[in-house]
């Protein structure tokens, strides 16, 4: 079993990791596009916590805090968003492309919805192989409208594979508001259940909510019974880049992103149950040390050499 603290550590490591990328892009040391996790990290540590080592997870353009989830490697990451040699795809994917096997991260992908049909592809080897392993895909609310979620969902159920879709939905495509991209009954229960495939929904700003969901459906469908968890949360960023843009928000204005931010409420269920502040505060400046000193890793490890430009390439 997790201990409230374990799990905070996790969180509290996203945050300041994405807040000292934040940093890194605003002195442009990292030159493509990057989507900041901050807001959202109870549903990455919430699902992820609830995960078995052999389980399989993958992410879409927002994936730094599910790499790290998972159990992914800082410096790795890093490197990876720096084009590093050291990086978990030796600085050839980037911010929208981590991966790392060794921990079970198959990877991401940032075309939107089409991590979702890999995951399907994970999830028919786990049973045909006959593997006790499940797979997790995390996707956005605005993928969530694609084509190709509508097909995976029916084939999951038809052949009953063991497959979680994650939606964290943190109400903008971009910056669309779900309002302004579905009609007034549009329901995404009955959507998914018309195809035969569980559904649950999660406060996707609290931990012990999404966990405790998570554990719940993953019983089920690890026996066959693909699952969609709904995580209704809210994205701190711009949905690119370190911007705070407060201009087209609505629900999810300041006052209330923080008044439910899920880091915040974490660290007061980890002093609720006992934890010394002492303690808390002693284990979130190892983080920021871990995190300062990782950076610097990243940024005096070598770029690949050109003789390995083709290396890894299939077309």
């Amino acid at each position: 079993m997790i201990s409230p603290l374990e799990s905070y550590k996790k969180m509290f490591l996203i945050r300041v990791a994405e807040e000292e990328l934040a940093e890194l892009y605003k002195k442009e040391k990292i030159m493509s596009f990057v989507h900041f996790y901050v807001g959202q990290e109870a549903v990455a540590v919430g699902v992820c916590d609830a995960l078995q080592k052999g389980d399989k997870a993958l992410g879409n353009h927002r994936s730094h805090g599910h790499y790290l989830a998972k159990g992914g490697d800082l410096k790795k990451m890093i490197c990876e968003l720096l084009g590093k040699e050291n990086g978990s795809a030796h600085g050839k994917g980037g911010s929208m492309h981590m991966i790392d096997k060794s921990v079970n991260f198959v990877g991401s992908t940032p075309i939107l919805g089409s991590i979702v049909p890999i995951s399907c592809g994970s999830a028919f080897e786990q049973k045909y192989n006959k593997k006790p392993d499940v797979t997790v895909a995390f996707l956005g609310d605005g993928a969530f409208e694609e084509g190709i979620v509508y097909e995976t969902l029916n084939l999951a159920a038809l052949f009953k594979l063991p497959l979680l879709l994650v939606v964290e939905n943190n109400l903008f495509a971009t910056n669309t508001k779900v309002k302004d991209r579905r009609s007034d009954t549009h329901n995404v229960e009955k959507i998914v259940t018309g195809f035969g495939v569980d559904y649950r929904r999660a406060d996707g700003n609290d931990y012990e909510d999404t966990h405790k969901k998570a554990k719940e459906i993953l019983a089920s469908v690890r026996t066959g019974r693909p699952a969609v968890l709904e995580c209704m949360t809210y994205r701190h960023m711009a949905h690119s880049g370190p911007v705070f843009n407060e201009d087209y928000r609505e629900e999810d204005i300041l006052e209330k992103r923080l008044e439910k931010d899920p880091v915040k409420k974490m660290r007061q269920i980890v002093v609720n149950s006992g934890i010394s502040e002492k303690e808390v505060t002693g284990a979130e400046e190892e983080i920021k040390k871990f995190v300062i000193n990782s950076v610097d890793f990243a940024l005096k490890s070598k770029y690949p050499p050109k003789e390995n430009i083709y290396t890894d390439v299939y077309a």
